[in-house]
C-alpha cells in the first residue's frame, strides 16, 4: 500500500497523507483524494466506490467527489490530518452540502414549503436547489443557500432575503443572480428568454455590478447594454407583461465588495474572484 507516484489528473505538485492510506492531491490539471484500491473496498461502501475512478492501484475522486469518501471516512474516524478534518467539518454538514457536489450520492436539497412572504402556493423547478417560487402572492427566485455560497457573489447575496436554508430574489431584482447561475448551471441558462433583456437590466439597475465585472473580464465576456426592456427575460416575466400584472419595482443599492466564488469541495485553494464562464455544468 504505497504513496500514489503519478494520478490521472498529471504530474503531481503535492501529496500528503490524511488518513491511513488515504491522500490529498494536488496535480497539475485538478486536484483531490486518491486511497488504496484494496483499502478502499475494506473501508468504502459499493456506492462510493462506484463514484470513484481506479488508475493502478489507487481510486480517485476529483475536487467535487471527494466529498463522498471524506463523508464515509469521517464517521469511521478514519482521517487523520487535523487541518483536513477541520475543513471537512461534520459529517451532517458534510452530507448537506454534498448535495450540491454529489447528489446522486447524496440526494438532493429540499424544497422549500415557505419563503419570507409566507406559505409557498405555486412552485417552477429550475434544478436541484433552485425554484420559482409565488408565496403571498409574489413570484420569487429561490437559492438554496448551498449553492449559493459556491456560485453567487457577495453582490448577489447582499441583494436577497433570507428564509430557512434559501435566499429568495423578487423577479424585478434577480437579475444578478440569474446572470451568475445561468453561467454555472445549464438549466438556468434554458431559462433565459432574452439575454437583451437581462444586459439591459443588469446595465441599468446594478452598474456598479456591471463596471468591476467588466474591469476583472476579458472583452469577450464584457456586459453590454442593449436597446431592449427591462426585467422581461424570464418567461414568467414575460407572462406577467402579458397579462397586466405590474412587478412592484425596487432598486436596491449595493455598496460593491470584490466578489468572491467559494470552492468546491476540494484540497486547492480557492479563486479570488467570480467570472461567469459557462464551464461549471451540473
Amino acid at each position: 500500500m504505497s504513496r500514489p507516484e503519478s494520478s490521472i489528473w498529471g504530474n503531481i505538485l503535492t501529496c500528503f497523507e490524511i488518513g491511513l492510506h488515504v491522500y490529498g492531491i494536488f496535480a497539475e490539471k485538478n486536484s483531490g483524494i486518491a486511497l488504496d484500491a484494496n483499502y478502499a473496498k475494506e473501508v468504502l461502501s459499493e456506492k462510493a466506490l462506484q463514484a470513484g475512478e481506479v488508475h493502478g492501484e489507487h481510486v480517485y475522486y476529483d475536487d467535487v467527489k471527494s466529498a463522498i469518501p471524506a463523508y464515509e471516512l469521517l464517521k469511521q474516524g478514519a482521517i487523520t490530518d487535523p487541518e483536513f478534518k477541520k475543513y471537512c467539518g461534520s459529517t451532517e454538514q458534510l452530507a448537506e452540502e454534498g448535495k450540491f457536489f454529489a447528489p446522486e450520492y447524496f440526494g438532493e436539497f429540499s424544497a422549500p414549503s415557505t419563503t419570507p412572504l409566507g406559505t409557498v402556493t405555486d412552485s417552477q423547478f429550475f434544478h436541484n436547489g433552485l425554484y420559482l417560487l409565488e408565496s403571498g402572492g409574489k413570484w420569487h427566485l429561490a437559492v438554496n443557500q448551498i449553492i449559493a455560497k459556491q456560485c453567487l457573489s457577495d453582490f448577489a447575496h447582499q441583494l436577497a432575503a433570507g428564509h430557512d436554508d434559501y435566499l429568495y430574489y423578487p423577479l424585478d431584482a434577480c437579475a444578478v443572480p440569474i446572470y451568475e447561475l445561468s453561467a454555472s448551471h445549464p438549466a438556468v441558462a434554458e431559462q433565459l428568454v432574452s439575454d437583451d433583456s437581462l444586459a439591459h437590466t443588469l446595465c441599468e439597475d446594478y452598474p456598479v455590478y456591471v463596471a468591476i465585472h467588466n474591469l476583472h473580464t476579458e472583452e469577450w465576456g464584457h456586459i453590454h447594454d442593449s436597446a431592449a426592456p427591462k426585467s422581461l427575460f424570464l418567461q414568467i416575466q414575460l407572462d406577467q407583461a402579458v397579462t397586466g400584472e405590474e412587478p412592484n419595482h425596487r432598486h436596491v443599492q449595493v455598496t460593491y465588495e470584490t466578489d468572491k466564488l467559494a470552492a468546491p469541495f476540494q484540497v486547492r485553494e480557492p479563486d479570488d474572484f467570480f467570472e461567469p464562464s459557462g464551464e461549471l455544468e451540473l
